[in-house]
């Protein structure tokens, strides 16, 4: 199960960090918000949308094939492909909900603070560079 696992995480790292950036950005360039928490809240909450969007069907593949019966399938891809054939592509998007509720709520708490912290660090600097 240790590439499944692998190639997951990479993928979900991949669409949080991308998506979260990128929805930022539009928010501000359109000036729906400016760069405080709501905007921060809400491009978190949309990244692990995304994410959710992008990895359910990677999850739904390792689950399965990691709790599947020896000889069951031959490989994830044979897991995939037998999903296809037998259940049809919402098949991948099973338990969605629960996921994108774990993986919205755990952006929202990532990257929320990840702003405040820097917020505080470059407060900080300025600080330390100011002549009084």
């Amino acid at each position: 199960g240790t590439f499944p696992n692998i190639t997951r995480n990479a993928i979900v790292n991949c669409a949080e960090m991308v998506t979260y950036d990128v929805i930022k950005e539009k928010l501000l360039d359109y000036h729906l918000f400016t760069d405080n928490f709501p905007c921060h809240f809400v491009s978190a909450f949309g990244a692990g949308f995304c994410a959710t969007v992008v990895a359910s069907p990677v999850d739904v593949v390792k689950t399965r094939y990691m709790n599947s019966l020896p000889d069951q399938y031959r490989s994830p891809l044979d897991c995939m492909l037998k999903m296809v054939a037998r259940e049809g592509p919402s098949a991948f998007y099973k338990g969605f909900t629960p996921s994108f509720l774990r993986l919205g709520i755990w952006n929202v708490v990532m990257f929320v603070t990840y702003e405040q912290l820097k917020r505080a660090l470059m407060n900080v600097q300025m600080l330390r560079e100011s002549p009084f």
